[in-house]
């Protein structure tokens, strides 16, 4: 009788563990530290491919132009967001208001239209936050 109590209680604990092991491997995996999701140059290239077409060219261009600043963005990053001065911020804003002004130049007027469409639906695709700022109209 003791035998099968152990042996219903070792199958009933290996029933409860198979879906966790199944559960946890289904578990998407963490953001980059320092950073939201998708904020690394790759990501965003990626996506930026998927949403506007872009050929070879222009994904070789845009990603010259990431890899250009990324040095530069990955130092006011590191900082995390709470610790940067407001100099730091305008820094990171204005290097990455360039960048986008950069990639814009390679885009298509149609590819250009649709990267404005992405910033502002909040696609990040430029590395913006997308949407308007205060008491900014359309």
């Amino acid at each position: 009788m003791k035998k099968l109590l152990t042996l219903c209680i070792l199958a009933t604990a290996a029933l409860v563990a198979i879906p966790n092991t199944i559960l946890a491997a289904d578990e998407k995996p963490e953001a980059p530290k320092g950073g939201r999701p998708g904020r690394d140059p790759e990501a965003r290239l990626k996506t930026m491919t998927e949403k506007l077409a872009l050929n070879e060219e222009q994904q070789g261009k845009i990603k010259a132009i990431y890899e250009k600043n990324a040095p530069k963005l990955k130092e006011l990053q590191a900082k995390g967001r709470q610790n940067l001065s407001e100099e730091d911020r305008t820094k990171l804003r204005e290097i990455m208001k360039a960048q986008n002004e950069e990639v814009v130049a390679v885009l298509t007027p149609e590819q250009k239209e649709k990267f404005k469409a992405m910033r502002t639906e909040g696609g990040r695709a430029g590395g913006g936050r997308g949407g308007k700022k205060a008491g900014e109209s359309k």
